[in-house]
């Protein structure tokens, strides 16, 4: 995490009034994640062309951090080396570098639950856990 003052995201006159497509580029099974972030992000009005990019950087972010989960699931924590040691499974470090990367850049976009409770990441009057689905009871 980085310290420091985080960004104050604001509605946008002008911003994107949809979801756009899911790029070409974001796995088959991450389409259904951008469709769900791209939309609330429009709703919000806090979503533009440039903001794009760093969309698409959190969902790759978020899709390796489950493709290291499953492989540390599959192989575990520790795998044999060369000659027959144990040593860490190197998706530990692709796991703690994408999860970084997913908290950063979802605070960046408004997404995390602190990003969402302040007033600048919510359409005026709607409530920060607006589109929480109901069987959270939020």
């Amino acid at each position: 995490m980085t310290a420091g003052r985080k960004p104050n995201l604001k509605a946008i006159d002008g911003g994107l009034k949809g979801a756009p497509r899911t790029p070409d580029h974001i796995p088959a099974d991450m389409a259904g994640e951008w469709k769900t972030i791209a939309a609330d992000l429009a709703r919000r009005k806090l979503l533009t062309s440039a903001m794009l990019g760093l969309l698409s950087t959190y969902i790759i972010a978020l899709w390796s951090a489950r493709q290291a989960q499953a492989a540390i699931a599959k192989h575990g924590v520790l795998v044999k080396g060369a000659h027959q040691a144990l040593k860490p499974n190197p998706a530990n470090g692709l796991l703690s570098k994408s999860l970084e990367a997913v908290a950063r850049l979802g605070a960046e976009l408004g997404i995390s639950p602190a990003a969402r409770s302040k007033a600048n990441f919510s359409p005026t009057g709607a409530p920060a856990d607006d589109g929480a689905p109901p069987d959270l009871d939020l």
